[in-house]
């Protein structure tokens, strides 16, 4: 596969917020029984939030769209751009767009200048370099694997917008550049703004290198639309509102309806112009969301990293619907068989045999009620594989009485092997280790199904909808 198929292929992958959370599990699980090894590479690119952000951000759907370091030497602007493949930049750069900087904090020895700045659409870009003695080849082994650390406005977490950056590239002796995106998630985009930036550590070095960039939104062209699609007589509707045409990028505003148990649920769009070229995913915020008698509403607003051709005529938008449950929670009983039920859809989990033996606890079940061929083996897999038990004791729950899954994190029991006994009947094996076993009692633990998993990968499409450009 061609390197801009794979790119486009992977730009096109979406992060939802209940595998991230148990990805983290997972990872915490693993980490607890092997030690991190030496990391080789620093040529990556990242994307990171703070532990409060990161619950608002995954939950409207922010992915960021994967590049591939192309080495370069020269430290100018355009090469940063072109280096770390960095979409948006390059397309700015072409076209005079770009504000050259020459910024420079100093503190412990290090100097760090920024270098350039650009903001189209929500996405405020900035390149910057660091310079000095006391920088090291072997960061990732007294700092942060991208090489520095730092944070925006006065550093409270809550205050903090997603970015994505690119690790430290050495260009020289004692000099390295980056470069780094922040999404703006205010409701309304102010046409300037200043942007406190702080870093706190350069490869190992801590420090406070202190900068306000100014920047001023790239001017753009607004549509509006009411272009509407309706699925399930009105519980679930999407409406375009606005398209936005920036130098680099697209903005979609858009509200959707869902209805009362709908909440958790999610309409994805894939975008097209007339002549078939896919618009490049980058993210979704929701900006509000607004509870009614029959359902709710939601205000989103979405980021393509690619601009429309200044000739596109319409742009054709397919909706699709994923929905969503939290996970079930059931006591685990002594024996099986037992039924857990889906409080929402159609699935089921027969629990066929509850077995402890000395450490380990074995757990025996089938998957029911899936329709034949509607998902992939590895998905009911991925599903089969996060039915975890936990102890009954450690279900925070919200008040609204929905799991806190922040604080269930890491109180889980994963399994040490999963196998699948019967492809046909969705027949499965469990097998965890517990501690203490000699006190183990099955009745003081609960069995966490992820049901959500299956019908967010069972996508209803609605139908499509057309937003004109330009007047006919």
């Amino acid at each position: 596969m061609k390197k801009e198929q794979l790119d486009k292929e992977l730009s096109e992958i979406e992060v939802p917020k209940e595998d991230v959370f148990r990805s983290i599990s997972q990872g915490i699980e693993k980490g607890k029984k092997e030690q991190m090894p030496k990391r080789k590479s620093k040529k990556k690119f990242w994307g990171v939030v703070s532990a409060a952000a990161a619950t608002g951000f995954l939950a409207s759907g922010l992915i960021f769209a994967p590049v591939t370091n192309v080495l370069a030497s020269v430290p100018g602007i355009g090469s940063i751009y072109q280096k770390f493949s960095l979409q948006i930049g390059h397309e700015l750069l072409g076209s005079d767009l770009i504000t050259e900087m020459n910024q420079t904090a100093s503190s412990n020895g290090v100097d760090v200048t920024l270098t350039s700045a650009y903001y189209d659409g929500n996405v405020i870009g900035i390149t910057f370099k660091t310079e000095g003695g006391r920088i090291s080849d072997d960061y990732n082994e007294e700092g942060p694997e991208i090489g520095y650390n730092f944070h925006l406005f006065d550093g409270v977490e809550q205050n903090q917008w997603a970015a994505s950056m690119t690790s430290l590239e050495k260009t020289g002796e004692d000099e390295y550049v980056a470069a780094m995106e922040f999404f703006n998630p205010d409701d309304v985009l102010a046409e300037n703004l200043t942007l406190p930036l702080t870093f706190t550590q350069i490869t190992g070095v801590k420090g406070d290198w202190k900068f306000d960039v100014p920047v001023s939104q790239i001017p753009s062209e607004t549509i509006y639309s009411d272009a509407e699609s309706v699925f399930d007589g009105g519980n679930y509707s999407f409406r375009m509102e606005s398209v936005t045409k920036g130098k680099a990028t697209t903005l979609l505003n858009y509200q959707t309806t869902f209805p009362l148990d709908g909440e958790g649920d999610n309409i994805q769009i894939t975008v097209f112009d007339n002549e078939g070229n896919r618009l490049s995913k980058s993210s979704a915020n929701v900006l509000s969301v607004l509870e009614k008698d029959n359902g709710f509403e939601k205000d989103v607003r979405e980021l393509f990293a690619s601009k429309i051709p200044e000739d596109a005529k319409y742009l054709v938008v397919h909706p699709e619907i994923r929905m969503w449950e939290h996970e079930t929670v059931s006591a685990l009983e002594h024996s099986g068989p037992f039924v857990i039920e889906s409080g929402r859809f159609d699935f089921e989990l027969k629990v066929n045999q509850v077995e402890q033996n000395e450490d380990q606890l074995v757990l025996d079940f089938n998957v029911q009620n899936l329709e034949q061929g509607s998902l992939h083996q590895d998905l009911i897999d991925n599903f089969a594989e996060f039915i975890m038990p936990i102890r009954s004791e450690h279900l925070y729950r919200l008040k609204d009485g929905e799991l806190d899954m922040n604080n269930i994190i890491g109180h889980q029991i994963r399994n040490e092997k999963l196998t699948l006994i019967d492809e046909k009947t969705n027949h499965y094996q469990s097998v965890f280790t517990i501690e203490n076993a000699d006190e183990f009692d099955a009745g003081d633990y609960s069995l966490m199904v992820p049901f959500g998993s299956l019908s967010r990968n069972q996508p209803v499409e609605m139908e499509k909808i057309r937003v004109d450009l330009v007047e006919e």
